[in-house]
């Protein structure tokens, strides 16, 4: 079952430019991100929970990562 968490604020850190940890209950920190290059935000958001995916909305990268979770059986303990 998909974990409960705000949404819609991390949406909007993520926009703004600003990256976003997931911490988890078995220690691994993820990070969600802008992609930036040569100084650059491409439009696209990264999580290092899904190497080489990236989506052009935040909302999915977000969806994605937290389903990756589910399946493994993750679950969240804190959002920075």
């Amino acid at each position: 079952m998909m974990q409960k968490m705000p949404i819609l604020p991390l949406v909007d850190r993520l926009v703004a430019g600003e990256s976003v940890t997931l911490s988890t209950d078995v220690g691994q920190d993820v990070l969600i991100q802008p992609e930036v290059i040569e100084g650059r935000m491409t439009g696209n958001y990264l999580s290092s929970a899904l190497p080489g995916v990236r989506y052009d909305d935040p909302r999915i990268i977000l969806k994605e990562t937290l389903t990756d979770f589910d399946e493994r059986n993750i679950t969240i303990t804190s959002i920075d």
